[in-house]
């Protein structure tokens, strides 16, 4: 039988909405299930204990007792498995073999070409055109999602103005939502492990009318309940590792789609970065 978490993806588009709740509450919370019934499940889910046992039956399960039982397996398994380990021995099979920098390397321009087939070219347009449109852009981003986040916003820094990164630090964090409205945009990285503070964030900005944009690595992350519109950058391996050049190739390609709804204002951009940049730099070091 397929681990758990891969049960319930595969079977997920075919689960009621109901169903579906039930669904993201294994996926954030498997230790809870495993330590409760399936009436509490239900209630934690905001739905009922019949519910819980017919998602049971959705996902090919005999029953909640087959589904605790699987999410204990899981849990045993996710601890034993860190994304460390699970980088390293996706590794393991290279490390034997000639031309490892040219198999490795190869490997991962496999990911990024099977990621870009799977992405949707007109959501690419409107979040591109978003980008470009937006008054002010905040960014989002926990843990490992974290260097990606800082990356985006370094790098839209230095062709438009009004681009931020949310601190999470309370203080800071009150300030910036009392300036979020529905003109600004905001970018949700959330990889495997799902922080709950980026998730919360996304659901209490959704209400405030913004415009929230997620990237994420499943097609049944829990960021998609919290966002307008999700990137899923999939991959086989659970390692936020592996998927970095990936995810950083597809930010790339983001801020070229949002640089090609108006080159030559972006060039103008570019030149006066550039001016202010050099006249710092010769200054600093006179």
């Amino acid at each position: 039988m397929l681990p758990i978490k891969e049960q319930i993806e595969r079977h997920f588009h075919q689960l009621s909405k109901s169903q579906q709740k039930v669904a993201h509450v294994i996926l954030r919370n498997p230790a809870y299930i495993s330590t409760h019934s399936a009436a509490e499940v239900g209630g934690l889910a905001g739905t009922s204990e019949t519910t819980v046992i017919r998602f049971c039956y959705g996902i090919g399960l005999s029953g909640f007792a087959q589904l605790q039982k699987e999410v204990t397996k899981f849990l045993v398994e996710d601890h034993r498995n860190s994304t460390l380990g699970n980088y390293v021995s996706s590794k393991e099979a290279l490390f034997n073999e000639g031309a490892l920098c040219e198999k490795v390397m190869r490997q991962t321009s496999a990911k990024i070409v099977r990621i870009a087939q799977q992405l949707d070219e007109t959501l690419f347009k409107e979040t591109t055109q978003a980008l470009h449109d937006a008054r002010k852009i905040y960014i989002v981003g926990a843990g490992a999602s974290q260097f990606a986040a800082q990356w985006l916003q370094f790098t839209l820094n230095m062709l438009r103005p009004n681009v931020e990164l949310i601190e999470m630090e309370t203080s800071a964090l009150i300030r910036t939502l009392q300036e979020i409205d529905r003109s600004s945009l905001v970018i949700i990285v959330s990889l495997h492990r799902y922080f709950n503070e980026p998730l919360e964030l996304a659901q209490e900005l959704v209400a405030r009318g913004a415009k929230v944009i997620g990237i994420t690595d499943s097609n049944v992350a829990p960021l998609h309940q919290y966002t307008d519109s999700c990137f899923v950058l999939e991959q086989t391996e659970l390692s936020t590792i592996d998927i970095m050049p990936a995810l950083l190739t597809f930010m790339n390609t983001l801020v070229v789609g949002m640089i090609a709804h108006d080159a030559d204002y972006y060039n103008e951009q570019r030149v006066k970065f550039d001016d202010f940049q050099n006249s710092f730099i010769a200054n600093r070091w006179r």
